[in-house]
């Protein structure tokens, strides 16, 4: 009988063929030219050619690569709705004319917060200007408080932010607001509506839905997404401020540039990536699994997950 794995993206499926030849005898029946939308070739897990069919002791496996896609058309739905205009509306009067930046991600050791922020504390050192007219929102949810590693995490994550406002609150407010309690989905959309940047840049990060979302929610309103190069999602959204978020240098120069960015080349960046959320989204992920691996369309309903 034959097998089919599944992967995210090209260069997890290789990895898993590199690992599975080096242990086993396997043999490559089939490679495929890795299409267009997944960058090819540019960005640091980028693959040209991709094992499709392998085969070990007579049996076939079945290899492909496929990210999952935001709900698009959920987002797109929820932006439309009242209550988030209204909230939307409630935020924009909070933040007072300030430019917003939004980072969105779970208390976890890879997701590069704690570099994150001091980025942002490096951000304020060297461009003054910028403190009363800038507020960040930062949600740091805890995965696993019963384990030490990610209280020690956490514990971090609160210092450097109780240090950045120590240092650069002023009368009229202060330039950063930590989350530790999960936003609601139909709550976070008007966030994303109303988010200059996005700031995404773990240092490893299998996909990454969170920047596919704030990109669903940016029709038209231009934006800046500032993305780890070590995301999955880096392939498909190439057009995003893609940096490396182990090195100082990458990160400074990346939140200036998303900083900096003319409303013009915003909406051109924003548009190359909506076109490939709205494209590639949930429902057509679906789909593509259900013909890929021949499964029977009542053990994945595409309708369904489109609708979650």
């Amino acid at each position: 009988m034959n097998a089919g794995v599944g992967f995210h993206i090209p260069r997890y499926a290789v990895s898993f063929v590199s690992t599975a030849r080096s242990l086993k005898d396997v043999e490559i029946v089939e490679e495929t030219p890795v299409e267009e939308s997944l960058t090819p070739c540019g960005a640091a897990l980028s693959e040209p050619v991709m094992p499709t069919r392998l085969r070990h002791r007579g049996h076939e496996i079945q290899i492909d690569a496929f990210p999952v896609g935001a709900n698009a058309s959920y987002i797109r739905a929820l932006c439309q709705r009242d209550l988030t205009r209204q909230r939307e509306e409630a935020i924009r009067k909070d933040l007072d004319g300030k430019r917003f930046i939004i980072s969105v991600g779970r208390t976890d050791y890879t997701k590069g917060t704690r570099d994150m922020l001091l980025a942002f504390e490096r951000l304020l050192e060297r461009r003054p200007e910028l403190l009363g007219t800038i507020q960040l929102l930062v949600t740091s949810v805890s995965s696993n408080p019963g384990m030490s590693v990610y209280r020690n995490v956490q514990r971090e994550i609160e210092q450097i932010a109780g240090r950045i406002n120590g240092r650069f609150a002023t009368l009229s407010g202060q330039p950063l607001l930590l989350f530790t309690r999960a936003l609601p989905f139909e709550e976070l959309v008007a966030y994303y509506r109303c988010a200059d940047v996005c700031w995404i840049t773990p240092l490893r990060d299998g996909l990454n839905l969170v920047a596919k979302e704030y990109v669903a929610a940016r029709l038209g309103m231009g934006g800046a997404l500032v993305l780890s190069e070590f995301t999955g999602a880096a392939v498909e959204l190439s057009s995003a401020v893609l940096t490396n978020p182990y090195s100082t240098r990458a990160m400074d120069a990346a939140i200036d540039e998303a900083l900096d960015m003319p409303k013009d080349e915003q909406l051109r960046r924003m548009d190359v990536m909506w076109e490939s959320v709205e494209k590639y989204d949930s429902a057509h992920w679906a789909k593509h699994i259900v013909s890929r691996f021949a499964l029977p369309l009542k053990t994945i309903d595409p309708t369904r997950i489109a609708a979650e």
